[in-house]
């Protein structure tokens, strides 16, 4: 932009105030769009503090939803250390008394000495199978079959053996234990007394009972020392076995999850005394969502009350006051909250809960009401959690109803995201418009300063004639 600032030298006039007078006025349509520009940039601001509102509500509500998050049970262990336990909501509230004679474990084998995880062992086949072990019997598990790991010239070292073992899925966990310049292979099983194995050899040597090649690997629960047993068996595989409420119980496992309906037990230790297990319904949990979901109700209307609050002065008015995309939302999250749940028999509506809607419309919990409900988490689950039937959308639960809402307001089609994009074309037009303007209002300027500098340079012209004629005629 060009700045002359001789100029009025020659005329005397103060051309720098005229010129900034004028291009005052040509400021002004820039200076509305500039104006115009905020308002847009506000009201993108507002839409998206809403819809991460309306989006924190969904999520709440997605919890309401969850039938399970109605009866959340609880459960307490008099031992902890030895017996712990966790319930769903198909779980029921009482109290159980365990005690733990054994626990569940695997087999563990440990083969002879090698110098080296590289040592050569040998090649040929080992056949793996489980079963259980009775009296020095192997008893094949009812349907398995023996798996065939091939170890090969490739595989033949004590660390090519434990890769082939633990790639064939036999029900085995190889490992390397190296100490003192010895290593030792480590089988390890899974637990239960049905997941012993059994490991015969195919040895490439022609003989699979000595205590050479692969044959040093055989495990034959009644064979002997250097006759097909050459491994050395560290601990057995065994049950859990315990007693829950006087009944005599088995596992193969130390976390069965099939004794009660809905709850997973878990052994940590065989019990010296009988441990409780009591199961409660869980309200401090219930209540806690329900006070999530009124918080981020709250936080929602209030928001919406703000941003489409209309005040004729203009000093308290909202961002999104008189948006009909605003006023449409505030209108509609108040409204979802007033209707019924259809086809329930017990309690069907929000304020029959104790969540009444106030004059400013906010919600407020009702202890009175409330409370009783707790001792009864099915009715609070069918209002708020009863799925869609249908193309009937009365008889989904609030819950249900309040997270399809939100989804569809905050989807990338939602109608949220259309009037984001109206105020983003909005913007992106005005910031061409301004571009536009300051171009214009930087020629404007650079003309008018050329124009004044040209009547400057011809008055001084007129000034220096004037001054010449005047001393040739003396006057």
């Amino acid at each position: 932009m060009p700045s002359i600032t001789s100029t009025g030298v020659g005329s005397g006039l103060d051309v720098n105030s005229i010129i900034t007078s004028l291009m005052t006025l040509e400021q002004r349509p820039l200076t509305l769009l500039q104006q115009q520009s905020a308002t847009v940039q506000t009201q993108l601001s507002a839409f998206g503090t809403l819809k991460g509102q309306i989006a924190a509500l969904g999520d709440v509500a997605s919890r309401l939803a969850d039938k399970a998050n109605w009866n959340p049970i609880r459960v307490d262990s008099s031992d902890s250390t030895s017996v712990t336990a966790t319930g769903t909501a198909k779980a029921a509230a009482g109290r159980h008394t365990l005690e733990v004679q054994q626990l569940a474990q695997g087999q563990n084998l440990v083969s002879g000495n090698f110098t080296s995880p590289s040592a050569l062992v040998g090649t040929g086949t080992l056949h793996i199978q489980q079963g259980s072990v009775v009296n020095g019997v192997f008893t094949p598990k009812a349907g398995s079959s023996p798996v065939a790991v091939v170890i090969g010239t490739g595989s033949q070292t004590l660390t090519g053996v434990r890769d082939a073992i633990n790639a064939a899925k036999t029900g085995l966990s190889a490992s390397i234990i190296t100490s003192g310049g010895v290593s030792k292979l480590v089988l390890r099983g899974q637990d239960g007394a049905e997941n012993a194995v059994n490991i015969t050899v195919t040895d490439a040597d022609n003989n699979a009972v000595d205590s050479a090649g692969l044959s040093a690997l055989a495990w034959t629960p009644g064979g002997s020392a250097g006759n097909g047993r050459n491994m050395t068996e560290t601990q057995s595989a065994q049950n859990a076995l315990y007693t829950m409420d006087g009944i005599d119980l088995v596992s193969a496992t130390n976390t069965p999850t099939d004794v009660l309906d809905g709850v997973s037990l878990s052994f940590k230790k065989v019990t010296t005394s009988p441990v409780s297990v009591v199961l409660t319904t869980d309200s401090v949990a219930v209540r806690k969502n329900l006070n999530d979901f009124v918080k981020a109700y709250n936080d929602l209307n209030k928001l919406a009350r703000s941003q489409t609050q209309a005040d004729p002065s203009g000093k308290n008015r909202g961002a999104l006051q008189a948006d009909s995309t605003a006023v449409g939302v505030a209108n509609a999250m108040r409204e979802i909250l007033r209707g019924s749940v259809t086809g329930l028999t017990g309690v069907a509506s929000l304020s029959a809960a104790g969540l009444e809607i106030q004059r400013d419309g906010s919600l407020q919990i009702k202890e009175d009401k409330f409370a009783a409900l707790l001792e009864k988490p099915e009715q609070l689950a069918a209002l708020f959690a009863q799925p869609k039937s249908g193309n009937d959308t009365q008889v989904m639960g609030f819950g249900v109803r309040i997270k399809a809402w939100a989804d569809a307001l905050t989807g990338d089609k939602g109608p949220l995201a259309s009037r984001t994009e109206g105020l983003q074309r909005r913007q992106t037009a005005n910031d061409k418009q301004q571009t536009a303007e300051q171009d214009r209002i930087a020629r404007t300027e650079a003309r008018l300063r050329a124009q004044y500098q040209r009547l400057d340079t011809e008055m001084s012209r007129l000034k220096g004639s004037l001054s010449s004629l005047t001393q040739i005629t003396g006057g």
